[in-house]
């Protein structure tokens, strides 16, 4: 006795495996359609489809703000360019308005000593001409001529020449002196290489109230021939605040 199922459908007769199935039943597949009473399939199991790309993983920790480069080995390095060697520090009398001249009555005051110091000498060749008879007259006396010109043309042209050509300055650290007549020479004596300040006046001097400032170093000396007494005395001041000495009066 066979029972029938509560749908009032026929039961369905065993099929053979590889026998096809009759028309009009739909074909069912155990793993395409899946029997209503079973489990449904679970999302995370499903299948993707062929074309995804897989995921790269995240880096963990925070990531830096602004742009990233492509290639993190690739960054760019910041180049560091040397430091440009300081700029040379220029010398006191390279400073505009440093440089100081002497007064215009220094002139005079050169020639006198000029003169003064070829005095003796003329005295002698003319007491040369006169007492010691060492060839004729003319030659004697013709030597002693020549001699007085050459130092009147040197007391007329030389001291307007060293006048042009002398100036001098001080700064916190060395003392710059240009000086010369035909040879023009510059001399730089650093400040802390100051050893002893001495001024000196003489008869002409006094006349023209000149005084002669003579700097000496462990090297040797400079001389400030003909300046005003009252720089003079301010300028030996201030060399001896700068370089800590006294001045020998």
């Amino acid at each position: 006795m066979t029972s029938r199922p509560a749908t009032g459908l026929p039961p369905r007769e065993p099929v053979a495996a590889g026998a096809p199935i009759p028309s009009g039943q739909p074909s069912i597949d155990p793993q395409t359609n899946p029997s209503p009473t079973g489990p449904a399939p679970s999302p995370a199991h499903s299948p993707q489809p062929s074309n995804a790309q897989p995921r790269s993983p995240e880096p963990a920790g925070p990531q830096p703000a602004g742009p990233q480069p492509a290639n993190p080995q690739l960054a760019p390095v910041e180049a560091t360019s040397a430091a440009a060697p300081p700029a040379s520090r220029p010398l006191a009398g390279d400073v505009p308005g440093e440089r100081h001249r002497l007064s215009h009555r220094v002139i005079a005051y050169w020639r006198w000593r000029a003169l003064g110091s070829a005095v003796p000498t003329l005295l002698l060749l003319i007491a040369l001409a006169i007492v010691i008879p060492w060839g004729p007259w003319w030659i004697r006396w013709g030597i002693v001529g020549i001699a007085a010109v050459l130092v009147v043309l040197a007391m007329v042209i030389l001291p307007p020449i060293r006048y042009q050509v002398f100036w001098y300055a001080i700064s916190p650290t060395e003392i710059d002196i240009q000086h010369g007549i035909i040879f023009i020479k510059r001399s730089v004596v650093p400040m802390h290489r100051v050893q002893n300040l001495r001024t000196e006046r003489g008869p002409i001097a006094d006349h023209y109230r000149m005084t002669n400032l003579k700097i000496r170093t462990a090297a040797g000396s400079v001389n400030l021939s003909g300046l005003d007494r009252t720089e003079a005395d301010e300028l030996c001041d201030r060399i001896s605040a700068l370089a800590d000495v006294a001045d020998d009066l």
